[in-house]
C-alpha cells in the first residue's frame, strides 16, 4: 500500500483501510517503474522510446518496458464493471474541404494539421461519452473512472494511450450509475508528429475504459 504524504491523519486512514472500515478507491497518478529503471540517466528526459539505444521512454503514454504498477492502478474491496453506453459519433469526417493541406507521413499514414482544422471545426467535433459503472462489492465506495484513447497504428512516436478524462463516482453496494465525459478529438485524438506539429491521423482510434473499447474512425 502506498500513501504518499498522508499527513498527521495518515496512520488512522491506513488503519481504517487495513481493517476494512473504509473502502479505498485511489488510482496511481504515475507509472511505478522497476528497479532497473535507475540505470536510465536522470538527465535524459526524452518521452519517446528509442529501440536502437534501448531507451524505454517515460510516462504511461510512451514507456514500453515492464512496470511494477501501471498509471491508474488501484485496489478496492469492491469489484467494478464498466459499460460504454452512448456515443454520438462513430466516424469523424475531416475531408469536407479540399483546401486543407493533407500530410502523408513517412509511414504512409494520412494526417491533417489541427491548426488547419480551426477552432470552429474542433468545437463542432466534440462529443459526449456516457459510461455505466457498477459496484459489485458489499461496501460503498468512491471510484475514479478513467477514459483513455489509443490508436490502432503504433510506433513512430505515437503514444501507447492517452488520458481523455476521469470522474469519481460514489456508489453504494450493488449500485449502478452513469457518468458523462466530453471527448475533444482535436485534443484527445491528435498527436505530435516528427516535426512537432499536432496532427490528426486517418484510421481507427479507440476509446478505452478498462476492458471496454469503442472504435472511432477518422476519415481525411
Amino acid at each position: 500500500m502506498w500513501a504518499g504524504y498522508p499527513g498527521e491523519a495518515g496512520a488512522i486512514a491506513l488503519a481504517e483501510i487495513i481493517f476494512g472500515d473504509h473502502n479505498p478507491g485511489g488510482k496511481l497518478p504515475m507509472t511505478w517503474y522497476p528497479q532497473e529503471f535507475v540505470k536510465v540517466p536522470m538527465t535524459d528526459m526524452r518521452m519517446r522510446p528509442q529501440t536502437s539505444s534501448g531507451y524505454p521512454g517515460r510516462t504511461y503514454r510512451f514507456y514500453k518496458g515492464p512496470a511494477v504498477f501501471e498509471f491508474g492502478y488501484g485496489l478496492s474491496y469492491s469489484k467494478y464493471t464498466y459499460e460504454l453506453t452512448a456515443f454520438s459519433r462513430n466516424k469523424l469526417y475531416l475531408n469536407q474541404s479540399s483546401t486543407k493541406h493533407k500530410i502523408n507521413n513517412f509511414d504512409s499514414v494520412m494526417s491533417i494539421s489541427v491548426s488547419e482544422l480551426g477552432t470552429e471545426l474542433c468545437e463542432h467535433n466534440k462529443f459526449p461519452v456516457r459510461i455505466g459503472v457498477k459496484n459489485h462489492g458489499e461496501m460503498a465506495g468512491k471510484h475514479p473512472v478513467l477514459l483513455f484513447a489509443r490508436q490502432t497504428k503504433q510506433g513512430n512516436g505515437r503514444a501507447r494511450k492517452q488520458l481523455v478524462g476521469f470522474h469519481s463516482v460514489k456508489l453504494s453496494a450493488g449500485e449502478r450509475a452513469e457518468i458523462e465525459l466530453e471527448v475533444s478529438p482535436c485534443e484527445h485524438l491528435s498527436r505530435a508528429n516528427e516535426d512537432g506539429l499536432m496532427v490528426m491521423e486517418e484510421g481507427t482510434h479507440f476509446l478505452v475504459v478498462e476492458d471496454q473499447e469503442h472504435p472511432i474512425s477518422i476519415v481525411i
